[in-house]
């Protein structure tokens, strides 16, 4: 077995969400943050022959990383990932002492979905960097949705704002926050759906990965 570039792709974001996995028989790969505030889902074109840990995922794709296009031979406590004459044997985590999702997030009903781009996204990360505030409110007004970078906290400190819909079907008010470090997103478009009870969920409309994150308990709906 050969992993692709977009597997590895997702791999090393997951690692970002929790820095150990554990890995399934399936074409499907699941994490969750020690939080538990997180959870990411992702379908990759691998089938895995059997379920192994990795304790540190960083560690496991510079493993991977020494050998140019290495082939995966599974044993049943480690694998071997080799080409022609470089071989590098990586053993296996005991999967009962890592944080592993153990069932299944059922959204509930969402109230509000919002496309976000992959552009408003690094803008609003961008305004996080540079005003040093760590929270993302998606407010709601007559059908205008607006995303704001603040500190909830302090209502004199510097916002930045952007209109990411003007004709939202969703015409209640709201205010949805979010904690800016959950945002552990691959690169792309999303479509986000949200929640009032305090989870939204964020779909990657380029490539079939998704993320459940919880919202803060700031968040309103209807007032």
């Amino acid at each position: 077995m050969i992993i692709s570039d977009d597997t590895l792709k997702v791999l090393q974001n997951f690692a970002s969400v929790n820095p150990n996995l554990v890995l399934k028989p399936g074409q499907k790969v699941k994490t969750i943050s020690e939080a538990k505030n997180i959870m990411a889902i992702a379908d990759i074109t691998e089938d895995f022959p059997l379920e192994f840990g990795v304790y540190d995922l960083n560690e496991f794709l510079s493993v991977h990383g020494l050998i140019e296009n290495a082939g995966l031979a599974f044993e049943e406590k480690a694998l071997t990932m080799s080409n022609g004459g470089q071989k590098v044997k990586y053993y296996f985590a005991e999967t009962d002492i890592l944080t592993q999702p153990t069932k299944d997030i059922t959204m509930p009903n969402a109230e509000v979905g919002i496309n976000l781009s992959e552009k408003d996204l690094d803008q609003i990360k961008k305004a996080a960097s540079v005003l040093g505030h760590m929270e993302l409110s998606l407010s709601g007004n007559n059908g205008v949705v607006t995303a704001s970078v603040l500190d909830i906290k302090d209502s004199t400190a510097n916002t930045f704002d952007i209109v990411v819909d003007k004709d939202n079907s969703c015409k209640e008010q709201f205010n949805f926050v979010v904690n800016i470090p959950n945002l552990k997103l691959l690169p792309g478009d999303y479509f986000v759906s949200i929640s009032s009870k305090l989870i939204s969920n964020w779909q990657n409309t380029n490539y079939p990965v998704e993320y459940f994150i919880a919202l803060e308990r700031t968040s309103s709906y209807g007032v």
